[in-house]
């Protein structure tokens, strides 16, 4: 049976937060701050426990011995392909049937396309620092190599379909006025922190502070987590009333005085060192200020939306596919008419071109 595909990367919001640590998102607003109307603090609970070195390596491996007894890299293989395989399948044949065009339209991808979307998956998902990359593959029970394809296909499809993506003024007008709040700004502040599970070591932190040396090299000296190391100390961002930090936490954050080092403060059996650098006032952007935020937020809802789901169903309607067996011939399955597959929302469809 053919089926339509649509590829994307989850919507997913992922921060680090290790144990009971309190840690808010990286990401830093532009000089006049337009871009954190979008960039929100998050905080999330990591529980996963990781797994061994020699279970992360698969090149040149035939197998794995656990006590004495073979898991042989077959069984991993077939293991994969009855659990996940049609979807594996499906994004395989997507992506084959898009660099088909591409090389029928003289589309080529460089590495460099590839890393500057991976770039922005990574932004887009909140995962920064590379140990919030490592927390979030390991969550998502995927590798690095699926990070890198789901860009491939991502910067494939805007070199391809982005010709039939069309967004206008008034477009952007109307998105804009039906969603002001998403660029309103709270107050918020900027932020450095750094947690302790003992006061005392909080106060002799404290006292190296005074003593001429920086926050951040205590920071990173004293974290107690091997992960907390990578990002202990850097600038973080925090949006009053979001209600992803503890209240005490939050009240901390907004009492402290510019500029200076606040704590030790007691929260949920930790021990913090807060220095607050940047205070934010409220804000509410004008269309101006985020016209082309809007633009590029309709322009990438109208390619994976309407635009990639359209082509790919247009395209599996009209691909020759055969099944080939191990003791047979290929075996040409019926292609499904045009006609008998639906059309995906009409009304959006005809503003995806030009009026």
């Amino acid at each position: 049976m053919r089926s339509a595909m649509v590829t994307g990367v989850a919507a997913c919001l992922f921060i680090l937060l290790f144990g009971y640590t309190l840690h808010a998102a990286e990401v830093e607003p532009n000089s006049d701050g337009a871009e954190s109307a979008e960039s929100r603090a998050r905080v999330g609970v990591v529980g996963e426990v990781p797994p061994r070195p020699e279970l992360e390596v698969f090149s040149g491996v035939s197998g794995w011995v656990v006590n004495g007894q073979e898991i042989p890299l077959e069984l991993v293989e077939k293991t994969a392909a009855a659990w996940h395989g049609p979807y594996i399948l499906q994004d395989l044949v997507a992506e084959l049937l898009l660099q088909q065009e591409a090389e029928r339209r003289g589309i080529e991808l460089t590495e460099e396309d590839i890393s500057r979307k991976a770039a922005v998956i990574r932004t887009e998902l909140g995962v920064r620092s590379e140990a919030a990359l490592e927390s979030f593959l390991r969550a998502k029970r995927v590798t690095l190599d699926w990070l890198y394809a789901k860009a491939r296909s991502y910067a494939l499809m805007d070199k391809v379909l982005s010709d039939q993506v069309y967004v206008d003024d008034r477009e952007i007008e109307r998105a804009y006025r039906s969603n002001q709040e998403l660029y309103r700004r709270g107050e918020m502040v900027g932020f450095r922190a750094m947690r302790f599970l003992d006061r005392s070591l909080a106060e002799a932190a404290l006292a190296e502070i005074r003593r001429g040396r920086s926050f951040q090299e205590v920071a990173k000296e004293t974290a107690p987590t091997p992960q907390e190391r990578t990002i202990a100390g850097d600038i973080q961002y925090y949006e009053r009333s979001q209600q992803s930090l503890p209240p005490e936490f939050e009240a901390a954050l907004f009492a402290a005085p510019l500029n200076q080092v606040a704590g030790p403060v007691e929260i949920r059996g930790s021990y913090y060192l807060l220095r607050v650098e940047k205070k934010l006032d409220p804000r509410q952007f004008t269309l101006d200020d985020v016209r082309d935020v809007v633009r590029e937020q309709l322009e990438k809802q109208k390619l994976e939306q309407i635009v990639w789901p359209n082509w790919i169903r247009d395209q599996l309607g009209r691909a020759q596919i055969a099944v080939r067996t191990r003791d047979a011939t290929p075996e040409t399955i019926p292609d499904a008419t045009p006609d008998s597959i639906p059309d995906a929302e009409p009304e959006a469809t005809s503003e995806a071109t030009p009026e």
